[in-house]
């Protein structure tokens, strides 16, 4: 199946544009005008804002198996988009070195720390879990190793380029807050099926708040 590979230009005189680069839910609801469907469901996809530099217009990635109706977005929105298409499974080959780019929620289930003067949590451990965000780089480290294994990937070599924690309001009074970490790096492919599953579907969790999305690249000779 076909991917879509979308870049677009914001425009930073749209009122909608500068209000969705404060909030990645607000983010995600106008990107979903460009694939709504039937009944109004928009079919899936993943984004994620680019880091710009200083004096140019922020840059979204955007990924999906459908071709985007940009013409959906608010007037002004957009001031540029380009598109490319890609069938991940007849690129990506065994033993192939790749360059990897991932803005991610890295996680764990645990069971939380009680706070000074909580008693510890009883009953099933399973039942006590959460989803707790990882902060330190070693955790953070380790855990896009252990994605890059279900990846199909080896040999990998990846470092943290950026880390903080990312909130949005889904709704007023309701603050959601993640962790998200940006991992730059280079691996073999020892499963180009396991790979490209994972390219199609996105890795770990709050990806429609534009984490997720893995962009990978074949190494030069």
């Amino acid at each position: 199946m076909t991917l879509h590979l979308s870049q677009i230009t914001l425009g930073l005189n749209s009122t909608d544009a500068r209000r969705d680069l404060s909030d990645p839910y607000d983010m995600h609801r106008t990107l979903c005008r460009a694939f709504i469907q039937e009944e109004d469901i928009p079919a899936p996809f993943l984004w994620r804002l680019e880091e710009a530099k200083p004096g140019t217009p922020p840059i979204v990635l955007v990924q999906s198996a459908v071709i985007p109706a940009w013409e959906h977005l608010p007037s002004g929105y957009l001031l540029h988009q380009a598109m490319r298409s890609w069938e991940p499974e007849a690129v990506i080959k065994a033993g192939q070195q790749i360059r990897f780019r991932v803005l991610a929620n890295p996680t764990v289930n645990r069971v939380p720390e009680p706070r000074p003067g909580q008693p510890a949590p009883t009953g099933p451990t399973r039942a006590n879990r959460k989803r707790m965000g990882l902060t330190r780089d070693d955790e953070q480290l380790g855990w896009i190793e252990r994605k890059c294994s279900q990846l199909g990937l080896t040999d990998v070599s990846a470092v943290v380029t950026s880390s903080d924690r990312m909130s949005c309001h889904r709704k007023p009074g309701h603050t959601i807050t993640v962790v998200r970490a940006q991992f730059d790096g280079q691996a073999r492919v020892e499963d180009p099926s396991a790979l490209a599953a994972g390219i199609r579907s996105g890795i770990g969790h709050a990806r429609m708040l534009g984490l997720g999305l893995c962009s990978v690249a074949p190494m030069r000779q």
